[in-house]
């Protein structure tokens, strides 16, 4: 009689990798980190972090939603999605993922407004992104959140040449910011 195979879980992996020795995890670990770039990026961003690792995930999603128009590259919202979502998986700093979101957003929205690309699918990816800088916007620092704000501003004068509604989302989302950050300004008094 066959043996029932093991559904392919993480509790199933997790098991196995209790299991290894320092050796053999070292080398598990090697073994991914030769597998694949995404591996190798990751690993290089969480055990060896320095300030070149956000320029490379800022490259992956500006060229994944805004190709060169002049090569045969396709646009991949899902590739530049994954990549900040591998950030912050890697890193878990928020600023930067942030950072990230915001190029992802100014990207697609100047290829909307040079190339007048875009579809309905397009144009709902830049607003989940744009809804989750403003999710994460409150928790920043106050010189982060100045430069997203900046950054926002640029995004919503160059939104105005997009249409599917685009523009007067971004305009949306600059008055909530501006509401927030009015209701939590100290009284002068």
């Amino acid at each position: 009689m066959a043996e029932p195979t093991k559904r392919k879980t993480w509790s199933v992996v997790k098991v196995q990798l209790e299991a290894l020795d320092r050796k053999g995890l070292v080398s598990l670990l090697g073994d991914l980190y030769d597998a694949n770039e995404a591996n190798r990026r990751f690993l290089h961003a969480r055990l060896v972090p320095d300030s070149r690792a956000i320029e490379q995930y800022r490259r992956l999603v500006a060229d994944a939603i805004y190709p060169d128009p002049f090569s045969t590259r396709r646009v991949s919202v899902r590739d530049a999605a994954a990549a900040i979502v591998e950030y912050r998986r890697s890193t878990g700093d928020a600023s930067g993922t942030v950072d990230l979101m915001l190029t992802f957003v100014e990207a697609g929205t100047e290829q909307a407004a040079d190339l007048g690309y875009g579809d309905e699918a397009y144009f709902n990816a830049l607003q989940t992104w744009l809804d989750a800088v403003a999710k994460e916007f409150d928790t920043l620092p106050p010189e982060v959140r100045a430069n997203v704000r900046a950054r926002l501003g640029w995004i919503q004068v160059r939104a105005h040449d997009v249409g599917w509604g685009f523009g007067d989302a971004v305009d949306d989302l600059m008055h909530a910011l501006d509401a927030r950050a009015a209701r939590v300004r100290p009284s002068k008094g």
